[in-house]
C-alpha cells in the first residue's frame, strides 16, 4: 500500500493549488461583475421581471456578455390574470396555483375617463427597489419603456447615461408627474432630456402605433426612434440588438 500513500501524499498540494485557483478565478469573476455596467429591465404590462427576461432571450445573452441586467417586478399585481381556482390557497409569490406566473403593472388605467392611476406610487416604488443600487441604462418594453422615460427626468436613479425602449407609448401623464418629482428643479429635468434615448417601434404593432412611440421620443427628449417589421416585442432578431448594442457603446 505504500505506492498509494506516496500518490495521495504528493496529490495533496495539486488539490491545494487547483483550489486557490478556483478561488481566484470566482474573485475575478465577482470582480468582473462589479465592473460591467449595470442595466435596470422593466417589462411590459401583463409581464413580470422573469417573463421579461425569457422573452427576450435572444437580445439578454447577447446583452450580458457586456452588461449585468437586473429585472424589476411592477407594484401592481395583476388579480385578472390570476386563475380563480385555488389561488387563494397558494402562497408562492412567483406562480399561481396552475403554474401559471403571476404578471405585474406599473401603474392603471381608468377606462371610463383616460386616467392613469397610482404613477407617482410607481415613482416612489422604483426609487425604493434601486435605493442604494447603481445603473447606467435602464430598458424598458411598453408600458415599462414609457416608465424608464419619465423616469429619466425625476434623477431618482442617479447616474443613469442610456434609456433603451421597445412599443412604449408616450404618456403625457407620466411626464407631468416626473416633473412634479423633482419639486420644480429644472437642472433635473434637463439632465434628464440630455441622457440619450433609443426607442424602437413595430411598423406592424396593432397595440402601440408609430406615432405614440415617436411622441414618447421627443417628450423625452435627446430621443432615436428606430422602426422595425416586427409588431408589439422587444426585438431580439440580429440587426436590431446591434443596434441596441452600438447605442449602449456609445452611451455609456
Amino acid at each position: 500500500m505504500w505506492w498509494f500513500s506516496l500518490i495521495a501524499a504528493s496529490s495533496s498540494p495539486v488539490f491545494l493549488f487547483v483550489s486557490l485557483v478556483m478561488n481566484a478565478n470566482e474573485s475575478n469573476n465577482n470582480q468582473l461583475n462589479t465592473m460591467r455596467p449595470k442595466i435596470l429591465c422593466l417589462h411590459g404590462k401583463s409581464q413580470s421581471g422573469a417573463i421579461f427576461r425569457n422573452k427576450i432571450a435572444g437580445a439578454r445573452r447577447k446583452l450580458e456578455r457586456t452588461y449585468e441586467l437586473h429585472f424589476l417586478d411592477g407594484p401592481i399585481l395583476l388579480q385578472d390574470d390570476i386563475p380563480k381556482k385555488n389561488h387563494m390557497d397558494n402562497n408562492d409569490s412567483t406562480s399561481s396555483s396552475d403554474d401559471v406566473p403571476l404578471t405585474y403593472a406599473w401603474w392603471l388605467r381608468n377606462d371610463e375617463n383616460g386616467e392613469h392611476l397610482h404613477v407617482r406610487e410607481a415613482f416612489h416604488y422604483i426609487q425604493r427597489q434601486t435605493e442604494g443600487k447603481h445603473y447606467d441604462a435602464i430598458i424598458g418594453f411598453s408600458q415599462g419603456g414609457t416608465m424608464a422615460t419619465a423616469l429619466a427626468l425625476t434623477g431618482l436613479i442617479p447616474g443613469i447615461r442610456a434609456v433603451v425602449t421597445a412599443g412604449a407609448p408616450c404618456v403625457d401623464q407620466m411626464f407631468s408627474e416626473a416633473t412634479d418629482f423633482t419639486q420644480g428643479n429644472d437642472v433635473i429635468v434637463q439632465s434628464g432630456l440630455d441622457i440619450p434615448k433609443f426607442h424602437m417601434a413595430g411598423e406592424t404593432d396593432a397595440m402601440i402605433p408609430v406615432d405614440s412611440t415617436r411622441a414618447l421620443s421627443d417628450r423625452g427628449g435627446n430621443g432615436i426612434l428606430v422602426l422595425h417589421e416586427q409588431g408589439h416585442l422587444f426585438p431580439t432578431r440580429a440587426a436590431p440588438v446591434k443596434s441596441i448594442l452600438d447605442f449602449l457603446e456609445t452611451s455609456l
